[in-house]
């Protein structure tokens, strides 16, 4: 939706000698070839995603090695030493919270209380991330929007942007992959951890929705590994999942808005025809008519008009008409 009115936009500028008026169809066709890249406000927020992919790393490698020095202070079902401490990292970071593998010394709660609590602050700026592009894309069309709006007229722009369809495509991508997610998850359920069809189900269902009951979990090691990289990418999705129906929500009240400013600015032809007529004796042209619409939109008040309305009169009761005598013509004189 954004790269639409950037190419409208580049279209209708790219040639200053170029006449200003260009029809959609020839903006159309060339838009058909042309790609604009991102904003620069929309780019800025990648480099907050590497860093908050750092600061993710350097979390789960801090939090599994705190918690294979506590390994003694751990209970449940154990496989290897380092990889239930990443798999118990993992688990509680995703908020999966199985219970097969719970702390239960006095300084191994306080650590996991700690680490819960970190990485719920994490989550927060993810979420801000997450609430800050789709504010800025928001922002970006409407400015844009507008722009187009100055140079192709509103008439035109709003034609323009009735024709932008909202784009479903990584909605419906990200459903896929969630699908292929779901499926290996249940395949390694079954090959790996051996369970019956129904529990793998079960388990890859509570697992990707973060539910984590616990009363079917990853038991073997290469379950666990496999665990690992499945939860963490599977939360993922999730929540990518999530910022593409939130995009696409945006989007549709993006539109509506945009259509609704611009179409503030038109005065229809109706009102221009009702403006001219005479009722009761008086004449409504087009001044009267500028000023109802400013009046309406809260730029002027009453006030000012009745105040500009007693000086033009205290201006024409000051001239007498009798003194305006008009020019003789040549043949008089």
């Amino acid at each position: 939706m954004l790269d639409h009115f950037y190419s409208i936009i580049s279209m209708t500028s790219n040639d200053e000698k170029a006449p200003k008026k260009r029809s959609i169809q020839g903006c159309k066709a060339t838009l058909v070839a042309a790609k604009c890249a991102p904003p620069d406000a929309l780019r800025a927020g990648f480099p907050d995603l590497k860093r908050l992919g750092t600061y993710f790393g350097i979390y789960l490698g801090v939090g599994t090695v705190i918690f294979y020095a506590l390994k003694n202070d751990i209970r449940g079902h154990k496989t290897i030493d380092f990889i239930d401490s990443l798999y118990l990292c993992v688990v509680t970071m995703t908020t999966v919270g199985y219970g097969d593998l719970v702390p239960h010394s006095y300084n191994a709660q306080l650590v996991c209380i700690f680490f819960i609590t970190v990485g719920m602050c994490l989550f927060g700026i993810a979420v801000k991330i997450a609430a800050k592009y789709l504010v800025v894309k928001q922002q970006m069309v409407m400015v844009n929007a507008l722009r187009m709006s100055r140079k192709m007229g509103p008439v035109e722009a709003l034609k323009e942007i009735e024709s932008v369809k909202i784009d479903y495509n990584k909605l419906k991508i990200s459903l896929i992959a969630m699908a292929g997610h779901y499926v290996i998850g249940i395949f390694v359920l079954l090959t790996v951890e051996g369970m019956d069809f129904t529990d793998a189900i079960y388990c890859a269902f509570t697992t990707m929705t973060t539910t984590g009951f616990g009363d079917e979990t990853f038991q073997e090691p290469f379950g666990r590994m496999f665990a690992v990289f499945w939860i963490s990418t599977g939360t993922s999705c999730v929540g990518q999942l999530f910022l593409y129906i939130a995009e696409i929500y945006t989007d549709i009240e993006t539109k509506k808005l945009a259509k609704q400013v611009i179409s503030n600015n038109i005065i229809a032809k109706t009102d221009l025809e009702a403006a001219d007529d005479i009722k009761d004796g008086k004449v409504y042209g087009a001044a009267d008519m500028i000023l109802y619409k400013l009046k309406e939109k809260g730029k002027i008040k009453q006030d000012d008009i009745s105040n500009a309305m007693k000086d033009l009169n205290d201006v024409i009761k000051d001239v007498d008409v009798d003194d305006v005598t008009p020019p003789k013509s040549a043949q008089e004189k």
